[in-house]
């Protein structure tokens, strides 16, 4: 994720990894961060990587010691036995600690062709240490305004079409919110979009599930875009956490 998620075709993808796509023509997943920089897992200690039989499938974010928030395009299907998740290490596949799921949420409204309610939960079968490396998040509670800036992070490709290079380290980039009636997509309340239209700063191809973050509170889970570049979708945290708390009493 070179400081900026970059998506791949005009055509409307989710961030999954690709080898894992799902075959819908909107939420195809994808896996990178297109125009941004490296980040060490300090300043990101709330990242995970979330795995399918032991292989990268997105990414996903602490929320409690046995709780992680990720997309409902990442989980949708799984059985919790094939789902760990990988936390504490800004290194992809390599580092921190693996831990096994005991449950997965996909959100009961959650749509493949619209991608509304992209949101989704993993409870962890053991508790996670916290620390330096190891850390959760704050879960928003309250409308973000257009124009914040918010972090996006992840292993994503650093760049869209066939230049698809998936970083070792991990990556992050800085994006200003778009209000709803501003977003080159139509959206509904559960759904939030981020970047400037003209730059290729963005989420991408892996980076699904993963954090839109403004200081240490989650605001938007990477959900899915166009082309790897300009304005990305996210789910709306703010507008979701009633739900995650219903599961979670977070």
């Amino acid at each position: 994720m070179m400081g900026v998620l970059v998506f791949v075709a005009f055509v409307p993808f989710a961030l999954a990894f690709p080898h894992q796509q799902t075959g819908s023509s909107l939420s195809q997943p994808s896996t990178k961060i297109v125009g941004g920089s490296s980040a060490t897992i300090n300043e990101i200690p709330y990242i995970v990587q979330v795995y399918k039989n032991g292989g990268p499938q997105c990414g996903g974010s602490i929320i409690s010691r046995t709780w992680v928030v990720s997309a409902s395009h990442c989980l949708e299907g799984l059985d919790a036995a094939n789902v760990s998740i990988r936390a504490g290490t800004d290194q992809f596949l390599k580092g921190g600690v693996v831990i096994q799921a005991s449950d997965v949420y996909v959100h009961p409204n959650y749509n493949l062709q619209t991608v509304n309610c992209d949101i989704g939960l993993i409870k962890l079968a053991s508790a996670l240490s916290f620390g330096p490396t190891i850390a959760a998040i704050s879960l928003a509670n309250r409308k973000v305004a257009a124009g914040t800036l918010a972090v996006v992070s992840g292993w994503g490709y650093l760049a869209g079409g066939d230049n698809d290079t998936a970083p070792i380290q991990l990556q992050k980039v800085t994006l200003p919110v778009v209000s709803n009636n501003e977003c080159p997509e139509v959206i509904n309340e559960s759904q939030l979009c981020a970047g400037n239209e003209s730059e290729i700063q963005s989420s991408c191809f892996g980076d699904s599930g993963g954090p839109l973050a403004v200081g240490n509170t989650l605001i938007g889970v990477v959900s899915f875009g166009y082309d790897c570049k300009g304005v990305s979708y996210y789910a709306n945290v703010t507008n979701l956490h009633s739900w995650i708390s219903s599961i979670t009493s977070i």
